[in-house]
C-alpha cells in the first residue's frame, strides 16, 4: 500500500523569523475523495488557493468580506478532519539557525525542514510497512529538493527504502492547496507562540496534526554531530538519550491513533 503525501512550505515575507514545511498524508482513496470536496469548495475561485491571501483578503480574496473568507477556511478545514487526513510540519527559526551556523544562509534553514519533513515519511511508512509517495509545489527550490530525497534515499537506513517517489508540480494541484493551509498554520502557530491564542483551523484539526519546532539546543546538538547534511545523524536524532529534544505539538493524538490502528 501507499502513503500519498503532499508539502509546501511557508515562512514571513522578509524570511527573518521561521521556515515551516508542512502539509498532509493520506491513502489513495482518502484523496480521490478530497479532490471532489476540495474542487467542489473552490471551484468558484479564479485562481488556486492559498490560504494567506484568503485570511489577509489578498489576491482574489481582495474584494471578499472577512465573514465570507472566513467560512470558506472552516468549510475546507471541515474536509482534512471529516477526511482524517494527516498533517505535519517541521519548522525551523530562521535567526537561531543562523546563530548556530553562521556559514549557512536561510535557504540551509528551509532545507533542514525539507530534510526532516522527507525523513519523517518516511519513518511513518516504515512503521506502517507501506511505501511513500511525496508531492512539493514545483519553485525555485526544485533542484534542492530533488538532491535532499535523492540523498536521503542512498542513505544506508531502513525507512528510506520506503520512499518511492517525489513529484513537483504547480498549485493547481488541489492536495498541494491543502498543503498551503498546513504550512501557513504551522508558521502562524509557532509565531503567535505565548502570544496569542492557538488558531481557530488548529484547534480544529490538532487531533491529526504533528508540529515540530526546532530549539536552539537542538540546532546545537546538530551542529557537535555533523549540522544538517549529516543525513544518517538526522535519521536516529531523537533517538540518543542524551541529545536536546525538538519541540512537539500534539505529537500525543498521533500515538493514539497508531495505537488504536494497532
Amino acid at each position: 500500500m501507499l502513503i500519498e503525501s503532499y508539502f509546501d512550505d511557508s515562512s514571513d515575507p522578509r524570511r527573518e523569523k521561521y521556515y515551516a514545511c508542512g502539509g498532509l498524508m493520506g491513502n489513495q482513496e482518502q484523496w480521490d475523495l478530497f479532490d471532489i470536496l476540495w474542487n467542489t469548495e473552490t471551484q468558484g475561485l479564479e485562481k488556486p488557493f492559498r490560504a494567506t491571501e484568503c485570511e489577509c483578503q489578498h489576491g482574489q480574496f481582495k474584494d471578499w468580506t472577512k465573514p465570507r473568507c472566513d467560512e470558506l477556511m472552516a468549510r475546507l478545514v471541515r474536509i482534512i478532519t471529516g477526511l482524517r487526513l494527516f498533517g505535519f510540519a517541521s519548522i525551523v527559526p530562521i535567526v537561531e539557525f543562523g546563530r548556530v551556523f553562521p556559514n549557512l544562509n536561510s535557504q540551509d534553514a528551509f532545507l533542514l525542514a525539507v530534510t526532516q519533513t522527507i525523513m519523517n515519511m518516511a519513518h511513518i511508512a516504515h512503521g506502517a510497512d507501506m511505501d511513500a509517495e511525496l508531492w512539493f509545489e514545483k519553485g525555485q527550490n526544485n533542484g534542492a529538493i530533488v538532491e535532499t530525497f535523492n540523498s536521503i534515499g542512498a542513505l544506508d537506513w531502513k525507512p528510506a527504502r520506503r520512499l518511492r517517489g517525489i513529484h513537483l508540480e504547480p498549485k493547481e494541484l488541489r492536495p498541494l492547496q491543502s498543503a498551503d493551509l498546513i504550512a501557513r498554520e504551522a508558521f502562524k502557530h509557532i509565531d503567535n507562540l505565548n502570544i496569542r491564542p492557538t488558531r481557530i483551523p488548529v484547534r480544529r484539526m490538532s487531533d491529526t496534526l504533528f508540529f515540530i519546532l526546532w530549539t536552539e539546543g537542538a540546532l546545537e546538538h546538530l551542529a557537535a554531530n555533523g549540522g544538517p547534511k549529516n543525513m544518517q545523524f538526522l535519521g536516529s536524532f531523537e533517538d540518543a538519550p542524551d541529545g536536546a529534544k525538538l519541540k512537539h505539538f500534539w505529537k500525543k493524538s498521533w500515538e493514539l491513533h497508531e495505537q488504536k490502528a494497532d
